[in-house]
């Protein structure tokens, strides 16, 4: 399949100086588009444990380190390292640039993403897409690269890879509802192949916290939630059935305790049939609570008698600043994984997947990680969850309501700063048939960022929404 070129220059433009700035030394190469989709790449990731230590390109380290500095940051801080058989450098994502760091040289695979962060949960959030980079970089021009998540705790938990033969890309849909269509928690198959590219739309992610009160389609909920935590064809080493996320030994630490909350109520989602052996495959939903028994999702567009009582008003009392959205993915671990530091890296995993798979389909996603005690406590009383399942973090789901931003505000924090200046400058001049190109960064949304733009950001300089 022939690559097509990304176009991320050398030079980065800063309008508000009028002038070339030069990237320091370590530019990396324009990442490729693949044209290979959000679906494929999930469906076909497995993590092999057993890495070459043969050289990557600079392609391939750029594509995989692009992927990895799209996604929001969660916590106060976040640095990406790239450890090489030579050295360890610092990534720069807005000039998608590297600088040598220290002489700490890899041991293990062809390179190593390292991060330094506030939260697990956002180390898991940033690794996610740089997997999926990795597969669908094994049907293009490149090398195919495979990947596998090691080590515990900063600065051990790396993101290794290596320039290795893999498994080709697979359409093959290997999960399936094992409840009757129509009957409460039937779910629809979701695809596994889909007409996106993985880089296109990891260019333009939807990270936003405002939304059209819009209810998600059946099909929506069931692709996200396979997206998220479902079942692939793959087997691991120890004779579980893989997911779209990897799991520290196949542990696989979210099972049973994801939790959906939408117009109908709150249900589980179960990955497994019908019981918790991790060789079984399912795709299904359990109701849970008075307001969910004996219902099933609907679509945006069923008929039929009014929903139950709405468990989404109860979920937002409940934690302080949670947006108003028509849809909630709480993500839970049981209390005996919470010292894990593994199970709280997979957690961002599950919620980088959501965020991917609902940009894919149009929609946008807001996380709310690194919660309370008192809101654990709020959150079982409002959606009936057991007291063993801690909620880890929530993420609302459901279309972008772009009229409600203040223009120039990029990061939407309700602050227009140096921070959302960064995120224009970092796709200057781009448009929305590139892959560079960033949606929050086109506040007039004529589909290209320019000097409209820039002087909107002006006119609401150090202005709050």
């Amino acid at each position: 399949m022939k690559s097509m070129v990304l176009v991320i220059p050398a030079l980065l433009v800063c309008p508000m100086l009028g002038r070339a700035q030069n990237v320091a030394d370590g530019n990396l190469p324009a990442p490729i588009v693949t044209r290979n989709s959000v679906e494929i790449c999930l469906n076909s990731r497995y993590s092999q444990h057993t890495l070459s230590k043969t050289a990557a390109s600079a392609q391939q380290m750029s594509n995989i380190l692009w992927a990895a500095g799209r996604t929001p940051v969660t916590g106060t801080y976040r640095r990406i390292y790239v450890a090489t058989p030579t050295a360890t450098y610092l990534y720069d994502p807005g000039v998608h640039a590297l600088s040598r760091h220290s002489n700490e040289a890899t041991s293990d695979g062809a390179f190593a993403i390292i991060y330094d962060t506030q939260l697990e949960f956002d180390a898991g959030v940033m690794f996610m897409p740089a997997m999926l980079a990795s597969v669908s970089l094994g049907r293009s021009t490149e090398a195919p690269l495979a990947s596998c998540p090691k080590g515990l705790g900063y600065p051990k938990t790396r993101l290794i890879f290596g320039v290795q033969a893999v498994q080709g890309p697979t359409t093959e849909l290997a999960v399936h509802c094992s409840v009757p269509e129509g009957q409460p928690g039937w779910l629809p198959d979701p695809v596994a192949d889909g007409n996106n590219s993985l880089e296109e739309v990891l260019g333009n992610l939807k990270y936003v916290s405002h939304f059209a009160q819009t209810n998600l389609t059946l099909p929506q909920i069931s692709q996200i939630l396979w997206a998220g935590y479902g079942c692939t064809a793959h087997m691991t080493t120890n004779g579980r059935a893989g997911l779209t996320v990897p799991s520290a030994y196949a542990n696989y630490y979210l099972s049973r305790s994801i939790y959906l909350v939408n117009e109908n109520g709150v249900f589980r989602y179960h990955n497994r049939n019908p019981s918790t052996s991790t060789a079984t495959r399912d795709h299904r939903l359990e109701p849970i609570g008075p307001t969910g028994e004996g219902r099933r999702p609907r679509a945006a567009d069923d008929e039929g008698s009014l929903p139950p009582a709405d468990a989404r008003v109860r979920l937002r009392s409940a934690v302080s600043g949670l947006p108003e959205a028509p849809c909630y993915a709480i993500l839970c671990l049981d209390s005996a994984y919470l010292s894990q530091p593994f199970a709280q890296l997979e957690t961002g995993f599950v919620a980088g997947n959501i965020l991917i798979q609902a940009t894919a389909l149009g929609l946008g996603c807001h996380f709310r990680p690194n919660l309370t005690a008192a809101e654990h406590k709020s959150i079982q009383a409002a959606v009936s969850l057991p007291a063993s399942h801690i909620p880890q973090a929530i993420v609302s789901i459901g279309p972008s309501a772009a009229s409600t931003f203040l223009d120039g505000d990029a990061n939407q924090d309700h602050f227009v700063d140096l921070a959302d200046y960064v995120i224009l400058s970092r796709c200057w001049l781009s448009s929305r048939s590139q892959a560079g190109y960033e949606a929050r960064a086109d506040f007039d949304r004529d589909g290209l960022v320019n000097v409209t733009d820039l002087a909107l950001l002006a006119a609401n300089w150090l202005t709050t929404w």
